[in-house]
């Protein structure tokens, strides 16, 4: 199984829906643009919105093949809280399909810290947030 996750690495999408999703969601995976240790898509036909610490936030959901901090492959699909005034992301829900803490299971969050994007804002970050907050398309 590994294997053949790691085979994928270039088509990612080929994946199908995110585990995340409701089933029979059909996803609609563009490229977004992420540092250079990795790549990046989100799922333009899914959306969602929330309330965290009293703060309503807007849901996106992401698919990312990474290199950890550790230079190791990881492979995941998560839901990401976006607070459009404060500009600000967290990690709502993670599925982890590859990774050196295993594979195929659903990693528990158990506080969203709104603390994932960088300052000064990354390119990728600035796409998540134009597609969370505004519903622009995501840039390849």
């Amino acid at each position: 199984m590994i294997a053949a996750l790691l085979l994928l690495a270039g088509t990612v999408t080929e994946l199908g829906p995110s585990p995340l999703a409701a089933e029979g969601h059909q996803p609609r995976w563009q490229t977004i643009p992420v540092d250079d240790k990795g790549e990046g898509w989100i799922d333009a036909g899914w959306h969602d919105r929330a309330t965290l610490d009293e703060r309503p936030v807007e849901l996106v959901l992401l698919r990312m093949n990474l290199e950890d901090d550790g230079g190791q492959p990881m492979l995941l699909d998560a839901i990401m809280a976006v607070d459009c005034p404060a500009q600000t992301i967290g990690m709502k829900e993670s599925w982890l399909f590859l990774s050196r803490y295993g594979n195929n299971f659903r990693a528990p969050i158990t506080k969203v810290t709104m603390d994932f994007a960088d300052t000064p804002l990354s390119i990728g970050d600035l796409a998540i947030l134009a597609h969370a907050c505004t519903g622009a398309k995501a840039e390849k």
